[in-house]
């Protein structure tokens, strides 16, 4: 195949891979309570979306499947986001404790979602963490 026919096709294949991602994956209403699981990761904010335009650390959670976060009825200002695959996490002092132990393993989760509003929150959708698990499979 050319090159000239082989650009098109990809693009269409992405296109196609991300409406697929998008339209299946589950979904969430922000407030209500979720169980989430994914690795426990810490990041780095881009200094272009922080408050003090300086790069910062945060702990975040990059989730095995996508999500999509939608409103619920009683919202009257609020924005869904879909195929979201990376959550900026609050943690209180307990769920700091659990995140150290289990960094770079595959977690539980539960808390709940709500959408960023401040120059603090480094990505779009964010979870106010209650619990974390160790998450085992089975091989």
């Amino acid at each position: 195949m050319k090159a000239s026919k082989l650009v098109p096709v990809t693009a269409i294949s992405v296109v196609l891979w991300l409406t697929y991602t998008v339209a299946f994956a589950q979904s969430y209403v922000y407030g209500a309570p979720v169980e989430l699981e994914g690795v426990l990761i810490s990041s780095t904010a881009d200094p272009a979306i922080t408050y003090d335009e300086k790069p910062h650390q945060f702990k975040a959670l990059n989730l095995r499947k996508p999500i999509n976060v939608l409103c619920s009825q009683r919202e009257t200002d609020c924005q869904p986001e879909l195929g979201i695959t990376f959550l900026h996490l609050v943690l209180k002092e307990k769920q700091m404790t659990q995140f150290k132990k289990l960094k770079g393993k595959t977690a539980k989760l539960s808390g709940t979602l709500f959408h960023s509003h401040t120059g603090h929150h480094f990505t779009s959708v964010l979870l106010d963490v209650q619990s974390i698990s160790p998450k085992y499979y089975r091989a």
